[in-house]
């Protein structure tokens, strides 16, 4: 099974990417991205010259690779993408919610594929994602007459990319169940992804063959100990729970690939077809890398 991840210059500048690769098993499809969001929330600044050195010194190992966005600016975003083109790197552009139309118009005329971003945040909730679908269908209209794919950075409500063929998004959601007590399951006959409360028996028994799917015992999941803080499992409790949640970002995948069947653009590497589902890699830390370890080398069967 292909490991999608998305690894940001912002967390990821001093780790060997090469060794990643290679302690995932070798088949890891890489997306490169600045992380430019997470650096402007905690007040860092990216240097242009600095992502570009990365970009390049890890150039064999990516399938795509992001632009330098500057949140909020349009005409820097564009003259940063315009720099690292005329550098020789061929960097995804990335129109924001909120940039003129016109943007975007002259984007899709020139570029195969283009990223949406900014969305992320009005995904969640009916009353934010009807604005935002009306958004995104006058954006997949523009794109149709130039046949222009697009990526959708942080992307992964279901129902918005059930109804609209994206040729990939991203997503760091597998890693938060852990957070709130959660297990993500994906649900493919609903088309939902369930959120379900471990150590709950009303919550889990009837997903019962979902956690099975997925990777995990019921049965473990709804002991009272499971994932309690200060006993001596609860590391590798955290580590399955995420590592569902990336199988079911996978499945998700395999939904939505079955679904749309969109062609892919010209890239550097691969040429699978989409919808593809990239799991962002947060932090360097062993623990952000565990679950994705357990993921290659025990995959969970095709989800039918």
């Amino acid at each position: 099974m292909t490991l999608r991840l998305l690894v940001s210059y912002h967390y990821h500048r001093n780790t060997d990417l090469a060794a990643l690769v290679a302690e995932l098993g070798g088949d890891v499809d890489l997306f490169a991205d600045s992380g430019a969001y997470s650096a402007a929330t905690t007040g860092a600044t990216i240097r242009l010259a600095d992502y570009a050195a990365w970009l390049r010194h890890w150039a064999p190992l990516w399938t795509v690779q992001a632009g330098l966005d500057v949140i909020g600016d349009h005409e820097a975003t564009a003259a940063n993408t315009a720099r690292l083109h005329d550098a020789g790197l061929p960097v995804l552009p990335t129109f924001h919610l909120g940039s003129p139309w016109t943007v975007l118009e002259e984007l899709c005329a020139t570029h195969p594929y283009v990223a949406l971003g900014g969305v992320a945040l009005h995904a969640a909730g009916a009353a934010k994602q009807r604005p935002l679908m009306a958004w995104l269908v006058r954006c997949f209209r523009t794109a149709a007459e130039h046949g222009t794919r697009f990526h959708g950075f942080g992307l992964t409500s279901a129902q918005i990319i059930k109804n609209l063929p994206f040729y990939s998004i991203d997503s760091s959601s597998y890693m938060f169940g852990t957070r709130w007590g959660l297990a993500y399951l994906w649900n493919a006959p609903a088309w939902r992804m369930e959120s379900v409360l471990f150590r709950n028996p009303t919550e889990v028994r009837p997903h019962a063959a979902l956690f099975r799917r997925h990777g995990l015992d019921p049965a473990r999941v709804i002991d009272p100990a499971f994932m309690r803080p200060g006993t001596d499992h609860v590391a590798a409790d955290r580590t399955d729970v995420c590592a569902a949640g990336a199988r079911a970002y996978a499945f998700m995948e395999q939904s939505l690939a079955r679904r749309h069947q969109v062609a892919p653009p010209p890239l550097p590497r691969g040429d699978d077809p989409g919808t593809k589902v990239y799991l962002a890699l947060g932090g360097a830390s062993d623990s952000d890398r565990a679950p994705l370890r357990l993921l290659a080398a025990d995959p969970a069967p095709a989800h039918t």
